[in-house]
């Protein structure tokens, strides 16, 4: 079934729709450590965004009954926690629903989530040997596949009929919706201003970057050209400016598809700890890709 898309789509029947399973997807953008205010108060807006169109849908198809997050494997208050982690724009929003009635799930399993994680960290060392990074490739995507196949599971097992539930990822590629169940995808227009003003922000961090490395080179070659003599300046170890890419090598993203990871000036991560474990980190992802 073709999602549907909030605020494009014809108002339903009632009775069909309230008598159905439903999924409100919500597309999952967190905080990125460091990142300017601006990027912050698009983000705000963006989560009160969707926590009013949610209401809209709630009001009109079905008050929501199960919460899943992505990089969420515990249910109930510990999975709170880690949502708190993981996403704490969006945590108002699950949070207010729980206080509603809502349950949240264990959408993960948290060996599976740490297999994508640490298989992400080996692709991304830089392997010499094809033989070993076509088998480091291999487990990725097995446990990738593995990943979704269980999360999956847990949207067929835990929504019953006639109940709607808010599903939050990063990407749906590859997840399977159970058979039947009315999609609403929550679009509002505040997602397109926050990857514009991504995508406008890179742009001209990535051009000051090259513009300062010509001036840095050009500079080089007039002091070898003059004889000055002077020792080579040493690199800059202070503040770098901040770009959406500047937390790429901390973590491997950990996508819901089965594409590799890779380290790039567009990719954006936010690192959590586990509040399980306090050991293990989990990872939400931006990407331009990923929010466009």
């Amino acid at each position: 079934m073709a999602a549907e898309e909030l605020g494009r789509i014809e108002k339903p029947e009632p009775g069909p729709v309230l008598s159905k399973r439903k999924v409100y997807i919500i597309q999952l953008v967190s905080a990125i450590p460091g990142a300017p205010p601006e990027y912050d108060t698009l983000l705000k807006e963006y989560w009160d965004a969707v926590d009013r169109n949610v209401n809209q849908l709630e009001a009109r198809a079905g008050i929501v009954t199960h919460i899943f997050h992505e990089a969420v494997f515990a249910s109930g208050d510990l999975g709170l926690k880690l949502v708190a982690q993981v996403n704490q724009p969006g945590y108002s929003l699950v949070k207010g629903r729980m206080d509603a009635g809502a349950t949240l799930e264990a959408f993960e399993t948290d060996d599976l989530f740490s297999q994508v994680v640490d298989w992400g960290r080996c692709l991304q060392v830089g392997l010499m040997s094809r033989t070993v990074a076509e088998v480091v490739q291999e487990k990725y995507r097995e446990a990738v596949e593995a990943r979704i196949e269980k999360m999956s599971e847990a949207l067929e097992e835990k929504i019953g009929e006639s109940e709607a539930a808010v599903v939050i990822v990063s990407d749906t590629r590859g997840l399977r919706l159970p058979e039947g169940v009315e999609q609403f995808n929550v679009v509002p227009p505040e997602l397109d201003r926050l990857a514009r003003w991504t995508r406008d922000f890179s742009e001209r961090a990535m051009a000051a970057m090259q513009a300062e490395a010509e001036a840095e080179a050009e500079a080089a070659q007039a002091g070898a050209a003059g004889g000055s003599g002077e020792e080579p300046r040493a690199a800059d170890d202070g503040p770098k400016l901040w770009t959406p890419g500047a937390q790429a090598g901390r973590l491997p993203t950990t996508h819901t598809g089965a594409r590799a990871p890779r380290s790039g000036p567009w990719r954006c991560t936010s690192t959590c700890r586990s509040a399980r474990s306090g050991a293990r980190t989990a990872t939400s992802t931006l990407t331009p890709a990923s929010i466009r």
